[in-house]
């Protein structure tokens, strides 16, 4: 068992989403490389903050997932945009966190 790297990030928020995603499937991930982000731009490197799945052998699922969840087609649905505020939302919200509106039929 050791660690791999799946998945690189645009910002801190959405490495926790995925890592999140990733663990409602019952694979064990985590965020490393996040307290980099806050030097964009100052640091020679590369400072996006990555998902590491716990368990090597948890690979090729966690990317089937993170594929399904880059595409919006998650376990809930498609992603949706809001009626109320025209917020753009991923498939598992039933509400919008920006208005508070229901998700549509």
């Amino acid at each position: 068992m050791r660690p791999r790297k799946v998945y690189t990030a645009s910002d801190p928020v959405n490495a926790e989403i995925v890592k999140d995603y990733l663990g409602s499937f019952g694979i064990g991930a985590e965020v490393r490389d996040h307290y980099l982000w806050g030097g964009m731009g100052d640091l020679p490197a590369n400072v996006y903050p990555t998902v590491w799945i716990l368990r090597d052998e948890d690979y090729a699922t966690a990317r089937r997932h993170i594929a399904e969840f880059e595409a919006g087609h998650t376990r809930n649905g498609p992603d949706w945009r809001c009626p109320g505020c025209g917020e753009r939302l991923a498939g598992q919200f039933t509400a919008c966190w920006r208005c508070g509106a229901e998700r549509p039929a």
